[in-house]
């Protein structure tokens, strides 16, 4: 902070110093600028992050419910504290009238600490509590943070104590040390309500789709009677996911018909009611509902079944995403083993998946490989690699993916099919499964105990 003291008819103090630090704070203000816009960007159109495949930390970060405040990206309001920040600097340059200046630097003194106090919580976030970063935020947070200090380090302090704030002061130039004081509480109070707000209100980041059927002319081709299902040209609006004959379930009126012993589940195929659950490997979010799956299976037990099919989000082996998609590089080379597992020893496919979703950090194909081979056998494993079965199911499980994303307008992954009903992103807990049941499903959890 530096002092001065000045009278109207002097020229603007500290004229060469404040075009110093002007500069590089106002490059660093942009660099944070087109961070956040282009992060705004995302989260509202819905797009996908370059470099931020389904997987990685930034995706975990993005994807958490720190990434929102009162269901609001925080991108959002980080762009309009930064541009405000930027354009308080420039009212202090352009309006050098003491009364004018101590205005703009009221609002700068805010916002810096305002941009400061959102920076340390945010990366705090990501390292002790999300333990993933992502590099388009923390760019972000760098340069807004020593942006935020080059403003606060040069304040003109007020070399009279007498020198009012809030009031005119023509003949006295500079910012009272007590106003600063109350104008940094200020902006903590307004990072308290941030964090408080994401505390408080968590982003749900569950999203529920109950689709209506509507009657539609239905084509039921060969591929719709093959033993993992298949698609027709027309798409009705509604999985409408419900048992036709014993063991065979039947999503989007018939194009898709299941048979519940040729494909992976968590429970009996003989189970009453019967969803389905699409995951990719590489997901997250996919890991976790794993285990609130396995929880409710046991809760409900033969009233309840899970069909687990792997949908890899890569344009390796998935044709219905974009091109321009950020795929992960490892899902079709997991899905394929794990589907690999089951066709060589479908008992062994629940051990394997519990396995892998157990794991604190990623798991590499060449380690999913080596333990596949541990449960089948090497050559098992290689037989089960190179059947076209496992190249058909996966592309079966894109394709009712794409359905999914075509009657819902979400792309987003894990999927729950519930009837007529499609649920999109993580779960909560157990408890919001059991909710979501009893409501698509009619299941109640206190009528099955463990």
């Amino acid at each position: 902070m530096s002092e001065n003291q000045g009278l109207p008819d002097q020229p603007e103090p500290e004229n060469g110093q404040r075009a110093r630090w002007l500069m590089p704070a106002r490059a660093l203000l942009g660099i944070a600028i087109l961070g956040a816009g282009y992060l705004a960007w995302v989260a509202l159109a819905h797009g996908s992050l370059a470099g931020c495949g389904t997987g990685s930390g930034c995706n975990k970060v993005l994807q958490s419910r720190w990434a929102y405040w009162l269901h609001l990206p925080v991108s959002v309001p980080a762009l309009l504290v930064y541009l405000a920040l930027l354009g308080a600097t420039v009212l202090a340059r352009k309006r050098t009238a003491p009364d004018d200046e101590r205005g703009a630097w009221a609002a700068i003194i805010a916002l810096s600490v305002i941009v400061a106090g959102a920076a340390l919580w945010f990366v705090g976030l990501q390292v002790f509590v999300l333990k993933a970063f992502c590099p388009f935020c923390m760019a972000a947070h760098v340069c807004g943070l020593a942006a935020a200090f080059l403003c606060l380090k040069n304040i003109p302090l007020a070399s009279d104590p007498a020198t009012p704030m809030w009031s005119a002061a023509p003949d006295k130039r500079g910012v009272p040390r007590a106003a600063v004081f109350s104008l940094i509480l200020i902006g903590l109070a307004v990072v308290a309500v941030l964090a408080g707000g994401q505390w408080l209100v968590p982003e749900q980041r569950n999203v529920v789709k109950l689709l209506p059927v509507r009657p539609s002319a239905v084509r039921v081709t060969h591929s719709t009677l093959a033993a993992s299902g298949g698609q027709s040209t027309n798409r009705p609006s509604s999985p409408n996911a419900h048992l036709v004959a014993p063991r065979l379930l039947s999503l989007y009126n018939n194009q898709f018909l299941i048979r519940l012993d040729d494909v992976p589940m968590i429970g009996s195929p003989g189970a009453s009611n019967v969803i389905v659950n699409l995951f990719d490997y590489t997901c997250p979010h996919c890991r976790e509902l794993h285990w609130i799956l396995v929880v409710a299976q046991r809760q409900f037990s033969n009233d309840l079944g899970i069909v687990s099919l792997p949908m890899p989000m890569s344009t390796n082996c998935n044709p219905l995403i974009p091109p321009d998609f950020n795929s992960s590089p490892n899902a079709c080379d997991l899905a394929r083993l794990g589907l690999a597992v089951w066709r060589a020893k479908p008992e062994a496919h629940r051990q394997f998946d519990d396995w892998f979703f157990s794991a604190d950090e990623g798991v590499s194909v060449e380690e999913a490989r080596k333990y596949a081979a541990q449960l089948v056998g090497t050559d098992k494993l290689e037989k089960a690699l190179s059947d076209p079965w496992v190249d058909k199911q996966i592309l079966t499980d894109c394709q009712l993916h794409f359905s999914n994303w075509q009657a819902t307008g979400r792309p987003g992954m894990p999927q729950l099919i519930l009837g007529g009903a499609v649920s999109i992103g993580p779960l909560n807990s157990v408890e919001h499964l059991q909710a979501l049941l009893n409501r698509y499903l009619g299941l109640d959890p206190g009528q099955n105990r463990f």
